[in-house]
């Protein structure tokens, strides 16, 4: 008896190393699905901010012809961007983003840190937006409106 019992472990064994094959393939699949879709919105948001930047580039380019060159540039660069994003997985942004780090740490730190503070002023600003109440105002006349 103890030789079948032996013989169903042993078969079990593969079987479930199979199973979690199986798992792992379609778990990291669905992970590199995901980041596709993440970085795909990323290099629309990041083309958003070179066209931004190339339309003020062009506004400037009367008044200041120096910085509108400067803006024209960080645009081209932005725009550099957006194709590297769109061209490379997540492995590879992750692994240029992670030997970046390594070679210019303050930078990094400088980066997070100034996305840090535009993220807090677009969500302050969004509460505050919504934090207004949605009647009419104290120093609005009333026109229109009956109180029961």
């Amino acid at each position: 008896m103890s030789d079948t019992s032996q013989y169903q472990s042993t078969k079990a064994k593969p079987d479930l190393g199979a199973a979690v094959s199986e798992i792992k393939t379609a778990l990291t699949g669905k992970a590199e699905e995901l980041a596709g879709r993440s970085t795909e919105s990323g290099a629309a948001a990041v083309s958003a901010l070179g066209k931004t930047a190339a339309t003020l580039a062009g506004s400037l380019e009367e008044q200041s012809p120096a910085v509108a060159d400067y803006v024209r540039s960080t645009g081209q660069r932005i725009d550099r961007l957006a194709d590297d994003l769109r061209d490379k997985s997540a492995g590879e942004l992750l692994t240029m983003a992670t030997d970046f780090g390594k070679r210019q740490p303050l930078a990094l730190l400088a980066g997070s840190a100034i996305v840090g503070f535009a993220l807090s002023r677009i969500v302050k600003a969004g509460m505050g937006a919504s934090a207004e109440p949605a009647g009419p105002r104290a120093d609005e006349p009333n026109v229109g409106r009956i109180d029961v």
